[in-house]
């Protein structure tokens, strides 16, 4: 539409031209007047035969000075735009590549380059949303001065002039009394090696054992309590210091998103997204996804659990041992590269991956549960008999909360579950919501 519009335009300012000068022939000067007018008809071709020399001509550039940004940094991609004829170019018109990951301030841009010379500007982006996306030119064309045709340059290929950076997600916050934190420590509680500790060599002043203590948690191992401190404060205390848990949280991070199935309905029950531009729910949803997972391994790490990261990489599933809050900051940055596939044969659960973990207690984490995904985790950890693996489920849908609550405590409790879980009479109202 837009490239109708102009040439509907060009062609009406041809024609009051044309008509401008006939009236100068008619009525002022024959013989100027009766010039300007064969002048004004040729001028189209002289026109278009100078935009074709130039198609070949013209060179560009594209140059962006980061590969990666925090989410609300600015980056600037400089364009540069090369003539290499006598002649100035007629007007460019260039249009920056847009991604919903990314904010452009300007999109369209104007300049003509003179003789054997180059002219540069800058293309200014704002990262919004987490994740790998493109900026740089979207498209460039050539028109000549009436503005009646336009054409691709022969010497750019448009796939040349975007670059691909990466928005690095930020580690939400999860606070440890969250239900699905909370369900996990119960079931690592209740795993065979839950209560395995070791003596830690740490030491207070003067060498002997320390007394830090954080609050009780359920599902912290009974013995961990110290009564004395507890007994004094009125609350149930853990020691840190004298006795380090030896439970294992594994993280996993789901590798598909198939968003031709993917109910808008159901994100926007998330407060997190209900807000959100119809394009923008599904890289939110992604984005979701890849933060909590940080959040809960982040979680995890200052409860002193051992934390695996799982996420699928080029050879299949990796593993990432996260011993400390600086290799969670490493894997974070990792983490602005990572892309969800749409190909359904992709294998969603690391099953074997996992079962070779000490202990069998994971938190899944997904853009979209699904019923695939439903049945995938329902066999390994569902009542159908494999299921050694417990896992609890992060996701950012609605429709998740209502599948969670089932595969983990049998349709028969799926009432007596908390406001977390809905059913699906609220979620087909739109209601609900899952939050981290």
């Amino acid at each position: 539409m837009a490239k109708f519009k102009q040439i509907f335009g060009g062609l009406v300012n041809y024609l009051a031209a044309v008509g401008l000068a006939l009236v100068f022939a008619l009525f002022l000067s024959g013989r100027v007047g009766w010039f300007l007018v064969l002048a004004f008809l040729c001028a189209p071709v002289i026109s278009l035969a100078m935009t074709l020399i130039f198609s070949g001509r013209i060179y560009a550039e594209v140059d962006c000075g980061t590969a990666a940004l925090c989410k609300g940094d600015e980056c600037e991609v400089t364009v540069t735009v090369i003539n290499g004829c006598f002649l100035p170019t007629p007007p460019l018109r260039i249009e920056a590549a847009g991604d919903t990951r990314v904010i452009c301030k300007e999109k369209n841009f104007f300049l003509s380059v003179m003789p054997f010379s180059s002219e540069s500007f800058e293309i200014r982006y704002r990262a919004k949303i987490c994740g790998p996306c493109r900026v740089g030119v979207e498209k460039i064309r050539l028109t000549d001065h009436f503005g009646l045709f336009s054409f691709k340059l022969s010497e750019i290929t448009e796939d040349e002039l975007k670059k691909e950076i990466s928005v690095i997600p930020d580690i939400a916050e999860i606070r440890p009394n969250d239900k699905v934190i909370r369900q996990v420590m119960e079931l690592s509680a209740a795993a065979d090696d839950s209560e395995d500790t070791t003596e830690s060599s740490a030491a207070g002043f003067g060498g002997f054992p320390g007394y830090d203590s954080r609050e009780y948690i359920p599902g912290d191992p009974l013995k961990r309590i110290n009564w004395k401190q507890s007994a004094k404060r009125g609350k149930l205390l853990v020691r840190l210091d004298d006795e380090t848990a030896c439970s294992s949280v594994s993280v996993v991070l789901d590798s598909v998103f198939m968003r031709d199935t993917g109910i808008i309905p159901a994100l926007m029950g998330n407060d997190e997204l209900s807000m959100a531009m119809d394009d923008e729910i599904f890289p939110l949803a992604e984005q979701y996804a890849v933060e909590h997972a940080l959040g809960a391994a982040q979680v995890f790490l200052r409860q002193n659990y051992s934390v695996t990261f799982f996420l699928m990489g080029a050879e299949g599933w990796q593993c990432y041992a996260a011993s400390d809050e600086g290799e969670l900051s490493e894997l974070r940055t990792d983490l602005a590269g990572y892309s969800f596939s749409e190909d359904a044969d992709m294998p969603r659960f690391p099953a074997h991956e996992l079962a070779e973990q000490k202990g069998s207690v994971s938190v899944y984490c997904t853009p979209y549960y699904d019923r695939e995904l439903h049945g995938i985790l329902a066999e390994y950890t569902g009542e159908s008999g494999k299921g050694a693996l417990k896992t609890a489920v992060l996701s950012a849908s609605v429709l998740s909360a209502e599948l969670s609550a089932t595969a983990e405590y049998g349709e028969e409790k799926r009432e007596n579950s908390d406001d977390r879980f809905v059913n699906s009479d609220n979620r087909s109202k739109g209601g609900g919501e899952i939050d981290g």
